[in-house]
C-alpha cells in the first residue's frame, strides 16, 4: 500500500466497438500495475460512441466502409490483431459487430461499485470482440452484466434513468473538448494522452503525473479511432 496520501485521477474516454480500445485498456493496466502509487489513482471510466445513432452492423463491413478499402480494412484488422495477442488478447472480427453502444455505456454508468464496474467493461471487451456477443440487444447485455454479478436492480436503473443517459452525453461533450477519437486519457485534470500507447508511455505519463507537472498541456499520440475510422 502506497503511503502517499495524494490522490489522482485518470479519465479514460473509449467505446466498446473501437478495435484499439482494448488494446490501449490492458496497455494502460501493465503500466498501472507497475506504478508505485497505483493505489492513489481513481480510473474514471467515460463513454464516448463512435458510433450513435447507427444500426449494428457487421464489423468487417463496417471497417472497409470507413477505411475506404478492403485492403486498408484487411491491414489495420491484421495489425490490431497482432498487438492485441501480444497483450493477450483474442480479437475474432469476422463475429464483431459495431453500431451505437448507448445502452452498453449506460449499463456500466449504473454499476456504482468500482471492482464490479471493472468487471463489467472487461466483460464488454470479452464478450464483444472475442465471443461475438452483440452489445445492441439488451437481453445480450443483461446476460453480460450478471455474468460478472450485476444486479437485476442496477439493470433496471440503467434501462429506466434518463439521468445515466445525461451523464452519457455529457462524457461526450467534454470529449469534444478534447477532439474526436479514442481512446483518450486524460492525467489528473493536466494533460493528455491518446491512442493505445506502449507500457512504458503510459508508465511515462503516471510519473509524470505523480511528479505534478507545471500544467502546460502536453499531448501524447497513438492509434486512434474516429468518427471517420482508425488511425
Amino acid at each position: 500500500m502506497s503511503s502517499v496520501s495524494k490522490k489522482f485521477s485518470v479519465d479514460i474516454w473509449s467505446d466498446y466497438v473501437c478495435p484499439w480500445c482494448w488494446v490501449a485498456k490492458r496497455r494502460f493496466e501493465k503500466a498501472l500495475e507497475s506504478f508505485p502509487y497505483k493505489d492513489n489513482v481513481q480510473v474514471n471510466v467515460r463513454a464516448y460512441r463512435l458510433a450513435p445513432n447507427h444500426v449494428a452492423e457487421p464489423m468487417v463491413g463496417a471497417l472497409k466502409r470507413k477505411l475506404g478499402s478492403p485492403a486498408a480494412a484487411v491491414s489495420m484488422m491484421s495489425t490490431v490483431k497482432q498487438y492485441g495477442q501480444a497483450s493477450g488478447l483474442d480479437y475474432r472480427f469476422e463475429t464483431m459487430l459495431f453500431g451505437d453502444t448507448a445502452d452498453a455505456h449506460v449499463l456500466v454508468k449504473a454499476v456504482e461499485d468500482e471492482v464490479l464496474k471493472k468487471n463489467l467493461v472487461e466483460a464488454l471487451y470479452e464478450q464483444s470482440t472475442t465471443q461475438g456477443k452483440s452489445l445492441f440487444d439488451r437481453s445480450s447485455l443483461e446476460s453480460i452484466a450478471k455474468s460478472v454479478g450485476v444486479s437485476d436492480e442496477s439493470i433496471r436503473v440503467a434501462w429506466s434513468s434518463m439521468e445515466l443517459r445525461h451523464q452519457m452525453q455529457e462524457d461526450e461533450r467534454t470529449a469534444a473538448q478534447f477532439g474526436s477519437g479514442v481512446p483518450f486519457f486524460v492525467f489528473n485534470n493536466a494533460f493528455s494522452m491518446s491512442g493505445a500507447q506502449a507500457p512504458e508511455d503510459f508508465l511515462q505519463a503516471l510519473n509524470q503525473m505523480y511528479l505534478e507537472s507545471n500544467g502546460a498541456d502536453e499531448s501524447f499520440s497513438g492509434q486512434v479511432c474516429g468518427m471517420d475510422g482508425c488511425n
